[in-house]
């Protein structure tokens, strides 16, 4: 798409399986932005479900939203995130889009702060804070390393933020250009994101203000935190990481390689607890025709990308 077909402005991109309180929270932290015009912010909610029940349940928060900003409704029968990623993304018609879980929610100036930062070149980035259900805050100091950042190109402490969903601003132009992989059970966010940098190079800013920040909503549910099991943290890993291979590029390999070790974390703490599991293991890699990639040493698998 060309840049010159996209309105000024921020599309929120909202996957969401059932609305609850937490998107209602959501909502109205969108509906509190300061500094932006009346219809500045396209809220683009994708739903899995019975569309009149859902809309049912959030109908006053929609109402109130459409009294100052856009909102768009998508349904989405697969009841796949990336399926829906890929949907808001197809239809945002803003300059720059982000990314919101249904479950999370953001600072007061979240928006026309990321957007003051924001250029065609760029990702616009801002704090995570992960807050528990019972209301605990980690700040994540290694999640916003980026904070230190003096320069625009310092990948290296951005690393960790770029391949989440959450907390950053990039142009609709380039977003527009990849999917989010659909085939992936999870994961599909570090894929995207590490394709995003490998095709466009982007150059890196971000804010740091009490009021711009991205609160992520940590439950037993979060992907972090699944129950081991042969499928979550061998199988879907390898899958996110035969992708990464694909795609990766020599001169941003450490980069490339950063991903490929966090991926491979969950698949030994398997291995830890199963050491019988390693001729299946060794099958999984074969599979993927990763196996000449792989080393065992000092019973953990690795992969080196140089």
């Amino acid at each position: 798409m060309n840049s010159k077909n996209l309105k000024l402005g921020v599309s929120i991109i909202i996957p969401c399986a059932r609305p609850n309180e937490y998107l209602v929270r959501l909502l109205d932290s969108i509906y509190s932005q300061t500094n932006v015009l009346n219809g500045f912010i396209e809220i683009i909610l994708v739903f899995n479900g019975d569309r009149d029940f859902l809309v049912e349940m959030i109908a006053n928060q929609l109402n109130r939203l459409q009294t100052r900003q856009s909102v768009r409704l998508l349904y989405n029968s697969l009841g796949n995130a990336s399926v829906a990623r890929n949907m808001g993304i197809e239809a945002s018609s803003r300059e720059f889009l982000c990314f919101c879980d249904d479950d999370d929610w953001i600072g007061d100036a979240y928006i026309s702060e990321l957007y003051k930062m924001a250029d065609s070149s760029s990702i616009a980035f801002a704090p995570i804070v992960d807050v528990s259900v019972e209301g605990q805050k980690d700040y994540r100091e290694d999640i916003n390393e980026f904070l230190l950042a003096k320069s625009p190109n310092a990948l290296s402490l951005y690393s960790k933020a770029i391949t989440i969903n959450a907390c950053k601003l990039i142009p609709a132009v380039n977003a527009k250009q990849i999917l989010f992989d659909e085939s992936l059970k999870s994961g599909e966010d570090v894929v995207y994101f590490c394709e995003y940098i490998n095709r466009f190079r982007p150059g890196f800013t971000h804010v740091d203000s009490l009021d711009s920040r991205y609160y992520r909503l940590k439950t037993a549910n979060s992907t972090s935190r699944q129950s081991m099991s042969y499928d979550f943290n061998v199988e879907q890993r390898l899958d996110v990481i035969k992708r990464l291979v694909d795609i990766s590029s020599f001169d941003i390999i450490g980069f490339f390689q950063s991903k490929v070790n966090a991926q491979l974390s969950f698949l030994n703490k398997y291995y830890d607890k199963n050491p019988s599991s390693l001729n299946r293991i060794k099958e999984s890699f074969y599979h993927r025709d990763l196996s000449k990639l792989t080393l065992i040493k000092d019973s953990k698998f690795y992969i080196n990308l140089s």
